[in-house]
């Protein structure tokens, strides 16, 4: 047996020996297929609500009425499937009609629903292209990565461009 056989045949069974595999991630807006769009206000749970529009890779939102929580409207993609240990990366491009908050999130997609990565940003008319990364603190195989615009003042639109989660490895 060659030596390049050998150090694949090792590496191969060092992988099934630990259970090692990295599942690969690569979500985009995908014409907002599978994301969903949260108005807790008009679902009954809250407060606030905005109007969605999806194009291609891009959607907007806009904030009809104020929310009391920035959750409370959400361009939300559920069922992502996270690794423990996995880097991910986080891209968008994005645009406010005015300066507004925005945060963006991946989280557990039910109960206590913990914090997994959150970023608080302000975006304005200027587009913006946000690179991000973060580790997995735990496996979860339906966390859910969202936009938070429910701080935006009614009559805001926001424009979401080229978003991207993918794992880094």
């Amino acid at each position: 047996m060659t030596l390049l056989k050998s150090l694949a045949l090792a590496a191969g069974l060092f992988t099934v020996a630990t259970g090692v595999t990295a599942a690969s991630l690569d979500i985009s807006l995908d014409s907002g297929n599978r994301w969903d769009q949260v108005n807790a206000g008009d679902d009954g749970w809250g407060d606030g609500a905005g109007a969605f529009s999806f194009n291609g890779e891009t959607a907007t939102v806009t904030v009809n009425d104020k929310a009391s929580n920035p959750w409370h409207i959400q361009l939300k993609r559920p069922r992502v499937k996270l690794e423990k240990g996995q880097t991910y990366n986080i891209t968008a491009e994005v645009t406010a009609t005015e300066k507004s908050p925005l945060t963006i999130i991946v989280q557990k997609d039910s109960g206590d629903y913990a914090t997994y990565y959150a970023e608080d940003l302000s975006v304005s008319p200027n587009a913006q292209t946000f690179d991000l990364t973060f580790k997995a603190p735990k496996s979860d195989s339906k966390a859910a990565f969202a936009f938070f615009v429910g701080g935006g003042k009614p009559g805001v639109t926001y424009s979401f461009k080229n978003i991207r989660l993918k794992s880094a490895n």
